[in-house]
């Protein structure tokens, strides 16, 4: 009973680390021209999310634009 325990708890923390772990995401800029800019950012899908989202801010420079940033 005490191993089947164990066993269950360290499969549990293993499940949670991996979850968390950083990967490598795709964050791609696109207007109706196409895309015209991609940024890799290795991190939490959470952040890396944010970062993206950071660009599209950097390149709607005028109102109404058309310009956006997608993660992939």
């Amino acid at each position: 009973m005490k191993t089947l325990f164990q066993s269950i708890s360290a499969l549990t923390l293993l499940s949670l680390l991996l979850i968390s772990c950083k990967k490598e995401y795709t964050c791609e800029c696109f207007n109706p021209g196409g895309v015209f800019e991609t940024h890799s950012i290795k991190d939490t899908k959470k952040n890396a999310e944010e970062k993206c989202s950071e660009y599209a801010v950097k390149f709607q420079t005028m109102p109404f634009s058309e310009t956006s940033c997608q993660l992939k």
